[in-house]
């Protein structure tokens, strides 16, 4: 068999559209959340929640929470690709920010035992949303164009801190749930309209950056990193993520095209997971950067 019979999977928090997770031919297991007192699975497709009904559950101060993804249903998951014949490549949600790569480790180990034949390689995308997206489907087209399982994993390895996140975050009450923020904090900067820039960095970490006056300003200041860092913006395919947001997204995208001529510009939602934490209206961008 050759070595490029191998599969890609990746978690939900990739937050990709069904038309990216089918080009780059990508497996995509479902992380699990729930809202208010019901449970759902988190599907690119959105086949369980539609995502504006999802962020107006938020608006309205229903509150979701998120669970990782265990050892034993990476097993049930992976098991069957094995028994089919496939190596696999799996690429799981950033270690700083979830348990979940322990558990793809974990069970990775025990199914080796059982299949010594088949190679399964974990790796940290030490990334989160578009970021961890843009990794997936990078390493779907290099496998779709005949890179190998090995050559693979050395490009995520070598690629991985070059694909830049930067996060506005239009609510401070989301921070301040998720313990960010004291609640006095999140009051006075809701008075003074204060808008939180983000990015992950080098360990995977979400980072506060900057407070901005403004939505319109907190959207400039993301596009102020992407000319700073980006590499070759006339090259450079551009992700765009939104919480229940589409103009304000289109925005930034069109200003990229416009100042910089971008030439690709991908839109997506930010899915149920990640928008747990971040709250409705958040923007998000995604490109290969010279650093994060």
């Amino acid at each position: 068999m050759k070595e490029t019979s191998y599969v890609i999977l990746t978690d939900s928090c990739s937050d990709l559209t069904p038309e990216l997770v089918k080009e780059a031919d990508l497996n995509i297991i479902p992380m699990t959340f729930r809202l208010g007192e019901q449970d759902y699975m988190d599907y690119p497709d959105n086949r369980e929640i539609d995502m504006h009904k999802f962020y107006d559950e938020l608006r309205n101060g229903k509150l979701s929470r998120t669970s990782q993804i265990t050892p034993g249903k990476y097993i049930e998951i992976l098991t069957p690709f094995l028994k089919d014949g496939k190596d696999i490549l799996l690429l799981v949600f950033s270690s700083a920010l979830s348990s979940t790569y322990d558990s793809a480790k974990n069970a990775a180990s025990f199914l080796r035992e059982n299949f010594p034949e088949r190679k399964i390689e974990v790796i940290d995308s030490l990334s989160a949303s578009g970021g961890q997206g843009f990794l997936a489907y990078h390493l779907g087209l290099n496998r779709n164009l005949g890179m190998s399982l090995t050559q693979n994993v050395l490009w995520a390895n070598n690629n991985r801190l070059h694909i830049a996140h930067w996060f506005t975050i239009d609510s401070l009450q989301f921070l301040r749930r998720g313990g960010r923020l004291t609640a006095s904090k999140a009051w006075l900067g809701t008075l003074l309209s204060l808008k939180p820039v983000l990015h992950v960095d080098d360990l995977g970490q979400l980072v506060p950056i900057s407070n901005v006056r403004g939505r319109k300003q907190s959207l400039l200041s993301i596009a102020k990193q992407f000319k700073e860092t980006a590499v070759d913006p006339t090259e450079n395919m551009v992700m765009i993520l939104h919480a229940d947001d589409e103009d304000d997204a289109k925005l930034l995208g069109n200003l990229l095209i416009k100042k910089y001529a971008v030439p690709k510009v991908i839109y997506s939602n930010i899915g149920p997971v990640i928008g747990s934490h971040s709250g409705p209206n958040t923007i998000a961008l995604f490109f290969f950067a010279t650093k994060r």
